[in-house]
């Protein structure tokens, strides 16, 4: 039966929900809502989050069999780890420890998963882990909870652009911006060769104050980042550059926001200087992108092939073009992604639902996805348990209609069998009437009547031997591939004469041999033997003794 996902985003700017609806053929967008956070009231950004959280729940009215939102990429720490070795129970017991020296904080106090990324053919094994300290999980999932929300499971948002990349960007070929005049800062692009790593993608969800930054490759996630720069930065420098409030830089910014590229010049002056301003907010970002890319040709694990651009900030006008030109690398905007919701909201907010949907695509099983949940010893997932002890009224007047409809049809069933056992009755009162002359209903009683039949005479006994068995005897034990016919039977207690006809003497010899069989005739006795008149067959005459009379 179809299952129900809602996959929460607690954003810096707004809360996003995305409602999935999961079945074995696939997966299907049911409802999507976002509630801008309130910029007064709560003093901080986890309180804002908190009321907008509730207000959408209450607004949407979704229902969900699974709900999952995630602990910040921020407050966890992502590490990859390499072991000789593949038994999983044997990786499970090691990771612990290798952790311990990776983590910036105490493993002790550290909540942490991995998932298996690659098993080498020298029987080594790449993990990705991912870990956050106890008290910061544990304060995350108690906000949650004071919206009503109790995730099944609590994933690494960064990590969870991966389901994107498996479900929408892998093998999309739509078309990306090229780099047209690269920037000088941009370094060297990564030229396909035959010795080079293989293709892989970058992520990249540019959000309000924060952008995540996810490689992914045929592997899995290759690299994971979160990068302290986002659409603020371009609302920040609207704002001082045109004199505005925060409220009308942040209109300016989703109305008139745009940069400049080689192949998309400026159309006025107002537009240059647009761009001018926006390139100044999006230096940190350009910087950070930068940085990435490097770490990861580092690494070479992959080449990054193409970079797919989500979130809310992703649809500055030419963004793409002007972060290829940045960062001398393809750049497209995640269309794939887009279009998953298009029906349901119209506009540039789309792609604001990317982390949403990431989260929502967790529970799914049509393709690979990202397993480190953080949901974990004390702080497993208990709404099971929770849920029931709500539903438990409801249960019990359900189990009360049922228990009544089950006696219902017990009443019901009763009847009908015994309306049926009357009429057996009946029957088998009207057989008896036919059989032996008088109603009798009791079956014991009309097998003794059977058994010892009456008469005019009175009761008697049927004999074990009647003339009627006897000459059924008789008839049984005549040989069947022998030509017989009986003119004569001479029947008495204990003596039998029988005159019939039949093809040859040796066919006399025949049937005095297969009354011979049979214990009750003895001494059986040929008599006068002729031949036809017509020459057709032989007259015999037999006697016997009947030994069974009794």
């Amino acid at each position: 039966m179809p299952s129900h996902i809602l996959g929460i985003d607690l954003g810096s700017w707004s809360v996003k929900a995305v409602l999935l609806e999961s079945t074995f053929r696939g997966h299907r967008v049911e409802g999507v809502r976002e509630v801008p956070l309130s910029p007064g009231g709560a003093e901080t950004k986890s309180e804002r989050q908190l009321e907008a959280l509730q207000e959408l729940l209450v607004v949407t009215g979704f229902k969900a069999d699974t709900q999952i939102a995630a602990l910040p990429g921020e407050l966890a720490s992502t590490r990859f780890v390499n072991l000789p070795f593949s038994d999983p129970k044997k990786v499970e017991a090691t990771i612990g420890g290798e952790l311990a020296d990776l983590l910036p904080f105490d493993v002790m106090d550290a909540v942490y998963d991995h998932q298996v990324q690659a098993k080498r053919p020298d029987g080594s094994t790449l993990s990705i882990c991912g870990a956050a300290q106890r008290h910061l999980v544990r304060e995350h999932l108690d906000t949650l909870k004071e919206g009503d929300v109790d995730p099944r499971f609590l994933p690494i948002d960064v990590l969870q652009l991966y389901n994107l990349y498996t479900h929408f960007l892998q093998q999309d070929s739509s078309k990306a911006e090229a780099p047209g005049q690269a920037s000088e800062d941009a370094g060297t692009f990564v030229v396909a060769t035959p010795d080079a790593p293989p293709d892989g993608r970058l992520v990249v969800d540019i959000g309000h104050e924060r952008t995540l930054v996810c490689a992914c490759g045929d592997e899995g996630i290759v690299h994971a980042r979160v990068l302290r720069a986002g659409g603020r930065d371009v609302t920040q420098a609207i704002a001082e550059a045109y004199q505005l409030d925060w409220a009308a830089a942040e209109d300016g910014k989703h109305e008139e926001a745009l940069v400049v590229a080689s192949r998309y010049p400026a159309s006025s002056d107002e537009s240059q200087k647009m761009s001018e301003v926006c390139s100044l907010g999006l230096k940190p970002l350009v910087r950070e992108l930068r940085r990435t890319l490097q770490a990861i040709r580092r690494e070479k694990r992959i080449r990054v092939a193409r970079i797919d651009l989500v979130g809310g900030g992703s649809r500055i006008r030419n963004l793409a073009p002007y972060l290829a030109e940045q960062l001398n690398v393809p750049v497209a905007q995640g269309i794939a992604v887009e279009q998953s919701v298009e029906r349901l909201i119209d506009g540039r907010r789309r792609p604001a639902y990317a982390c949403a949907m990431a989260l929502a695509l967790r529970a799914t099983s049509d393709a690979p996805v990202s397993r480190v949940d953080l949901r974990k010893g004390e702080l497993s997932f208990a709404g099971q348990l929770q849920n029931l002890r709500k539903r438990i009224p409801a249960i019990a007047i359900g189990a009360a209609v049922m228990l009544v409809l089950a006696g219902i049809n017990v009443a019901v069933r009763y009847h009908l069998v015994s309306k049926r056992e009357a009429a057996v009755d009946e029957q088998f009162c009207a057989i008896t009437q036919e059989v032996v002359g008088r109603r009798i209903c009791e079956p014991a009683i009309a097998l003794s009547v059977l058994r010892q039949p009456t008469s005019e005479l009175g009761s008697f006994k049927i004999p074990e031997k009647s003339a009627f068995r006897v000459a059924a005897e008789i008839s049984h034990r005549s040989p069947k591939d022998v030509d017989v016919t009986l003119t004569e039977m001479d029947l008495r207690p204990d003596k039998a004469r029988i005159v019939g006809t039949t093809a040859s003497f040796d066919a006399v010899d025949q049937i005095v041999g297969a009354y011979a069989e049979d214990p009750c005739m003895e001494n059986i006795r040929k008599g006068n033997l002729n031949k036809r008149p017509d020459g057709t067959g032989v007259e015999f005459q037999l006697s016997m003794d009947l030994r069974c009379s009794q």
